[in-house]
């Protein structure tokens, strides 16, 4: 499936922990509280050193910091640990995504004379941002953003699209070119879908006790539809689950993922199987758990053995084996598969400063 010395590009969840409680992120419940399970982590950089050899550092063509179930800058070591990266391998391109709405904005100015670009998730305007970005503030984050661009940073804008916020795509767009913003990026939404990936009609959202606050919508407007609903429409997803031939994205671009507690996978999208809201409930869940006791946990934590005898050893293998028997992953199909293929929808092409 892969081999170690041909990967150049990591995805590092710096910290699962978030300022944010958005409702169809899989680290809280539907918008309210965090998950009961996650297991708490942020990297510092003395983790980084021990973890991550100079010489892999030096094959790296790209590291983004992002994750499945936390903001990149709630991580209190995130300015030193680019800084390393940088220093061991000056080429390599380093990119962030952020809710924009955490810390000072003299850490977005040090981070733009660092980083290569920064991609700002910012789903609406001043009265509709906050309906999705649950405990985020739009003012400071525009102010974040100013300061960032301010320096010399690449921003870019990611609007994921609502019913509630549909009308305003095109101002939001006229605001970050007034701002500078790089580019303005249209995100459609692939996550109204219920536990059998039928698609609904919309979500409830819960304030932190569980009790219910509002509800969100997926667009009206079908050019902000995600076009992979229609591929979901009468279709027998058991039998294609079963049979869908699977094209792992990750290993195409020889890309690996590693969590904030450590574990390494190819993707983010196996990750986020493992403790998002009614998790249990998903079978990939139950496989990736037994798929880990097989191998054994240290075989899959950086923490516990290297990132090379991960990738390298049989962790991975069996992950590769699964594609093409009758344990596979559901979410490998999902998103990689080659009649649904949710990734090639989502995925917007990413750009940077040299």
């Amino acid at each position: 499936m892969y081999n170690f010395n041909s990967i150049n590009k990591v995805q590092i969840e710096l910290s699962n922990r978030c300022n944010a409680s958005c409702p169809q992120c899989v680290r809280n419940l539907y918008g309210g509280a965090t998950v009961p399970t996650l297991p708490l982590n942020s990297w510092t950089l003395s983790d980084i050193k021990k973890i991550f050899t100079k010489s892999f550092i030096e094959q790296l063509q790209y590291i983004y910091l992002c994750g499945t179930y936390g903001d990149p800058l709630m991580c209190k070591d995130i300015i030193p640990i680019c800084n390393y990266f940088k220093k061991i391998n000056p080429k390599v391109v380093i990119g962030a995504h952020t809710n924009g709405s955490l810390r000072k904005k003299s850490d977005y100015t040090d981070l733009a004379k660092i980083i290569n670009f920064m991609a700002f998730g910012i789903d609406g305007l001043s009265d509709t941002n906050h309906i999705y970005r649950k405990h985020t503030n739009f003012s400071k984050i525009i102010e974040n953003a100013k300061a960032f661009i301010a320096a010399g940073g690449y921003a870019e804008w990611d609007y994921i699209v609502f019913r509630h916020n549909q009308h305003q795509v095109e101002e939001a767009r006229a605001l970050s070119e007034t701002l500078k913003f790089a580019k303005f990026n249209v995100k459609k939404t692939s996550r109204f879908l219920n536990k059998k990936h039928e698609y609904t009609e919309s979500l409830d959202v819960q304030d932190r006790n569980g009790s219910y606050q509002y509800t969100i919508f997926p667009p009206t407007n079908k050019k902000y539809l995600n076009k992979q609903y229609a591929n979901l429409k009468n279709k027998s997803l058991t039998k294609y689950f079963k049979d869908a031939c699977i094209k792992c994205n990750a290993k195409k671009i020889k890309e690996i993922y590693i969590g904030a507690e450590g574990l390494v996978f190819p993707c983010g999208w196996l990750h986020d199987r493992l403790y998002g809201f009614e998790s249990e409930s998903h079978n990939d869940n139950k496989k990736i758990l037994q798929f880990m006791k097989r191998v054994g946990y240290s075989n899959v934590n950086c923490f516990q053995n290297s990132i090379q005898e991960i990738v390298d050893g049989p962790w991975f293998e069996l992950l590769k084996n699964s594609w093409t028997n009758n344990n596979r992953l559901e979410r490998c199909a999902m998103m990689c598969g080659d009649t649904i293929n949710t990734i090639g929808e989502q995925n917007v092409n990413v750009s940077y400063k040299d």
